[in-house]
């Protein structure tokens, strides 16, 4: 991860492994500490989400007559709190220098850091810190695991800080949410690293609060709701696909629908009536039991085959109108007008 930023506009880059003369001097004063939600010169609340502070302009003079190491790096530190015989202290570089004479603004964790009150002292000291090759890093929340690209964003992030410290937790913004972020180890120094410009690796603990799952606990889940769910939602694919069957049954092309009548026979017609035509239940049949219905249909309407004797010719059988119908009725004669002309005959 490629780190950018810092301060170098006011002065030349110089390498932090080049000797000085024995004029260099440290810079080294005490400022009122205020947060930056104090600052009233334009909103920069964004400042909060970083590792850089607010300095006053004579600061800048007073700088630019030592001779100091590029990027600048401060520490700052609270001589008024002491705890387990350390006084809290941290790392910082420098955004601007336009804060009111005798005023350093800090972001909010910082000022939590170093447990300071607005308008307590706090002691600014330039100093050089080692280009860091890995920090180690643990969420304090387990919301920190919804991000999906963790190392896009901390890239991100940490533009706007020039060092990091061991014991800090700073605090980094993301899609309007506020992760609070513990540092647990540097390298090369086991207290401080510089991160601007170097190629720094990134590791992370466990985020506090997080419970590894366990394979019985996982195995339980799986047996309770996932394979109710997994049941239920095979009932419905099964029920959806036979739906899909029948409807697709219903929608089928049937050839030859009509129902058959002989003409041989009127008396058969209505004992026959109940019985699927051969050629119906063929084209239509789509189950087993169809086909078995169909087959016995066929054996049962395949006509005799006719055993003539040689030289005799069949012209078919003799047609028997059905009872009731006109033919039964005797023909009555047509034309029953007599016939009339307009010039009668002469007789002879």
């Amino acid at each position: 991860m490629d780190m950018g930023g810092g301060f170098g506009g006011f002065m030349p880059q110089q390498s932090f492994h080049m000797r000085y003369s024995g004029r260099q001097r440290q810079f080294r004063r005490f400022y009122s500490a205020y947060p930056i939600a104090a600052y009233q010169h334009g909103n920069k609340m964004d400042a909060n989400y970083g590792g850089k502070i607010f300095m006053p302009p004579s600061s800048l003079d007073e700088i630019s007559q030592l001779e100091v190491v590029y990027p600048l790096l401060f520490k700052l530190q609270n001589d008024e709190e002491e705890e387990q015989g350390k006084k809290p202290r941290t790392h910082c570089g420098v955004l601007e220098f336009t804060a009111e004479e005798g005023r350093v603004y800090l972001p909010q964790w910082m000022m939590d850091t170093l447990r300071l009150s607005p308008g307590s002292a706090v002691e600014v000291i330039n100093v050089a810190l080692l280009h860091g090759s890995l920090v180690k890093l643990q969420p304090q929340s387990v919301d920190f695991l919804d991000i999906s690209d963790h190392r896009a964003v901390l890239e991100n992030a940490l533009r706007r800080f020039s060092a990091l410290t061991v014991g800090d937790i700073i605090t980094i913004e993301y899609n309007g949410r506020e992760y609070r972020i513990a540092v647990r180890e540097t390298q090369p120094s086991p207290s401080a690293i510089n991160i601007v410009e170097t190629d720094l690796s990134v590791d992370f603990e466990p985020p506090v609060g997080y419970v590894e799952p366990t394979a019985q606990s996982s195995r339980a889940s799986l047996s309770s709701a996932d394979m109710n769910g997994r049941s239920s939602i095979a009932k419905d694919i099964h029920k959806q696909e036979e739906s899909i069957k029948n409807e697709a049954a219903n929608l089928r092309f049937q050839a030859f629908r009509g129902a058959g009548t002989r003409l041989s026979s009127g008396t058969e017609r209505n004992a026959d009536s109940n019985k699927p035509a051969s050629l119906r239940s063929y084209a239509s049949s789509a189950t087993p039991d169809a086909a078995q219905t169909t087959d016995n249909s066929m054996e049962e309407d395949t006509p005799v085959a006719l055993d003539l004797p040689i030289g005799t010719l069949f012209f078919g059988y003799r047609l028997v109108s059905p009872a009731g119908s006109q033919s039964d009725q005797q023909d009555e004669p047509k034309f029953q007008g007599q016939g009339r002309v307009l010039r009668q005959r002469r007789k002879r």
